[in-house]
C-alpha cells in the first residue's frame, strides 16, 4: 500500500508539473520569456478591474489601502523590418531579446511586461500615473539607445517609439492599451526614438 501511495505521488507531481509547463507555453512568449499578448491581457484585466474598483471607491471601508492609477507603455523598436531584412532573423532575435530583458529590469516587481507581437511590447505599471509612467519609458528608452546594438554594426543604434496612457473614468482595458498604441504612433510617425503621451495627442 505505502508503495501504491508513493507511486500516486509521485504520479500527481509529474502531472502538476505537466499542466505548469502547458501554462508557461499558454502564457509565455518563448522567444523573450516575457508573457506573451494572452498573459499579458489575462493578468492585466485582474488588475485593472482591482485598480478600476479601487479608484471609484476610495471611501469604502474596504478598501484601507488602495491603488488608483494604472499605466500601459507601449514599446516599438523603430524600423525593426529594415534591420530584419539587412542583418537576418536572428540578429533581429537578439535584439528583441535584449529589449525585453532591459524593459523587466527596468520596472519594479509589481509591474508586468509583455510581448504583443513582433516588435512590440508592452507594460503595466500599477500605481503609476501618467507622468510616471512617461519618466519610466524614457528611462528604458534611454537605456535601449545606450547598450542595444547590432553586433555586425557596432556604430548603428536601436531605438524606440514608446506610447503612455492612464487609466481614466471608466475606460476598459482594453481602450487604455489602445491609447497606448496611439501615442506610440504618434511617437513613430514624428520622428521616432521618442516618448509620447496619451494626453498630448
Amino acid at each position: 500500500m505505502s508503495d501504491e501511495l508513493q507511486k500516486l505521488k509521485s504520479e500527481l507531481r509529474d502531472r502538476d508539473r505537466k499542466i505548469k509547463e502547458l501554462e508557461s507555453l499558454v502564457f509565455t512568449d518563448p522567444l523573450t520569456g516575457l508573457y506573451n499578448r494572452r498573459g499579458f491581457l489575462a493578468l492585466a484585466k485582474k488588475l485593472y478591474s482591482d485598480v478600476s474598483w479601487m479608484k471609484s471607491n476610495k471611501n469604502s471601508p474596504r478598501t484601507h489601502f488602495y491603488v488608483d492609477s494604472f499605466t500601459i507603455l507601449f514599446f516599438d523598436i523603430d524600423n525593426f523590418k529594415s534591420i530584419n531584412d539587412k542583418y537576418g532573423h536572428e540578429i533581429g532575435d537578439q535584439i528583441l531579446k535584449f529589449s525585453a530583458q532591459i524593459i523587466e529590469s527596468k520596472v519594479r516587481a509589481s509591474d508586468f511586461v509583455g510581448r504583443w507581437g513582433g516588435e512590440e511590447m508592452v507594460a503595466a505599471l500599477i500605481g503609476a500615473s501618467e507622468k510616471d509612467g512617461f519618466l519610466k519609458a524614457e528611462e528604458i528608452r534611454k537605456a535601449i539607445k545606450s547598450r542595444v546594438h547590432i553586433p555586425k554594426d557596432l556604430s548603428r543604434k536601436i531605438t524606440m517609439s514608446v506610447g503612455v496612457a492612464e487609466l481614466t473614468g471608466k475606460s476598459s482595458l482594453e481602450n487604455l492599451v489602445k491609447a497606448a498604441d496611439e501615442a506610440m504612433y504618434k511617437a513613430k510617425t514624428t520622428g521616432k526614438d521618442k516618448t509620447v503621451k496619451y494626453s498630448q495627442i
